[in-house]
């Protein structure tokens, strides 16, 4: 049943969700934050419990130590190094650790959970947080498999006056704003096909570990923990394109391969697949270990122009050749677009200079990861919609999914139905 009072929640009511506001205060004032005397007290913080504290949950803890809206009580970890390295960056030199996740969800005086452990994790952790009365934070993605993802979804639909929002920070940024409101007037005509990219030189294997850790530790390469590299990085870039187009994958088909890291790795090193789009709009993703130079982004490509997003920066073209498109009832606003270079005939993207805008806070990480934080605070504490809903990462989830059975089955086509059948 939908709250009714999560519009302007007060810090008092929003405490009583997930914390005994008398009860509680002395506890929290013991772990270095104030006491909650009223909703106006303007040192209250939000008390965060962290469950996965690896590279990319310290990653967090750093981004937010910066901000007066939380504080970070607790933090727990299977792996010593892991834990001694967040309590380290926690920024709170009287915060709890523990190697049992369930502890953090029995105590009173967390409001919050981030959720940093593997992908499988995602969801059995989340559910359990909402169901004990906390707001949570998931990183990407929403979940290992479709009975996941439609579990997690059918939680955060009965649990609506409780905050759910995924990290797919890039959703935040300035530059999807702008591509949004370009393509809506018309400066790029239609868009007929995207490319998105993930590139990195790494193995994404971590040598020298023994016995249990080189396998939990290495989760990436394995079946059971994710979905490798579509569920782990490209998934960024497919859900960028689903919001800014608004559709829905049709079907998709999907090559992997292990192609340099022979280790014993069940997840491919190399992935290449293709993506129709309901309203006919056609699609490219890859990804791989092996060669860094693209890095990440994607490109749409319209009658009118061309839009490439990567690093906080795009890049944006217009092609004069496309002029005659309006004799065949094609919209479009190029002749009032007064931005940019246009492309003649004998010119490419390549070879002719773009009208260039970057974006500081979405070229730097640790500034985008410290922006996600402040749009979660802004849902807990002001009842602002999450941007990052469940409902649109469920469809995130499903876009990476139907590629990623594909790439398991010899490049076989699924279509959104068949993989939607599997939960």
């Amino acid at each position: 049943m939908k709250s009714e009072s999560k519009k302007n929640v007060s810090r008092r009511d929003f405490l009583r969700q997930g914390s005994a506001v008398v009860a509680g205060a002395a506890s929290i004032a013991a772990l270095g934050a104030p006491a909650i005397v009223s909703a106006q007290n303007v040192n209250s913080k939000i008390t965060f419990g962290m469950l996965g504290s690896g590279s990319r949950g310290c990653s967090i803890l750093d981004a937010i130590a910066r901000h007066s809206q939380s504080i970070v009580t607790d933090v727990c970890d299977i792996y010593l190094p892991h834990l001694e390295a967040a309590r380290k960056a926690a920024a709170n030199d009287k915060v709890r650790t523990t190697e049992n996740w369930q502890e953090v969800l029995e105590r009173k005086d967390v409001d919050a959970l981030i959720i940093g452990a593997p992908l499988y994790l995602h969801v059995p952790m989340s559910i359990a947080g909402l169901e004990s009365g906390k707001h949570v934070f998931s990183e990407k993605s929403m979940g290992l498999n479709m009975k996941q993802i439609n579990a997690m979804l059918a939680s955060a639909n009965k649990h609506s006056d409780l905050t759910y929002l995924v990290g797919y920070q890039s959703r935040l940024n300035e530059n999807l704003e702008m591509i949004r409101n370009l393509i809506a007037e018309g400066s790029f005509g239609k868009i007929t096909q995207f490319y998105c990219h993930f590139d990195r030189n790494q193995t994404w294997k971590k040598d020298g570990l023994e016995g249990k850790w080189d396998r939990l530790l290495n989760w990436r390469l394995y079946k059971e923990y994710c979905g490798g590299l579509l569920t782990e990085v490209v998934t960024h870039e497919l859900d960028q394109v689903l919001s800014i187009l608004g559709t829905k994958p049709k079907n998709a088909a999907c090559q992997g391969e292990i192609m340099v890291y022979h280790d014993g790795r069940e997840h491919h090193d190399s992935i290449m697949g293709t993506w129709k789009m309901e309203d006919g709009v056609m699609g490219v993703g890859t990804a791989h270990l092996s060669n860094g130079s693209q890095g990440s982004g994607f490109t749409l490509l319209g009658t009118h122009g061309t839009i490439e997003s990567y690093g906080g920066k795009l890049k944006l073209y217009w092609e004069k050749a496309a002029r005659h498109l309006d004799t065949v009832g094609v919209k479009h606003k190029f002749t009032k677009v007064k931005m940019g270079q246009s492309l003649d005939e004998d010119e490419s993207p390549n070879s002719t200079p773009a009208k260039v805008i970057e974006f500081a806070v979405d070229s730097n990480y640790q500034d985008a990861t410290a922006r996600e934080f402040e749009h979660f605070y802004d849902c807990v504490l002001n009842g602002a919609k999450p941007i990052m809903d469940a409902a649109s990462c469920h469809e995130s989830s499903v876009m990476a999914l139907m590629a990623y059975e594909s790439s398991m089955n010899d490049g076989k086509s699924y279509t959104r139905d068949d993989v939607l059948a599997m939960g």
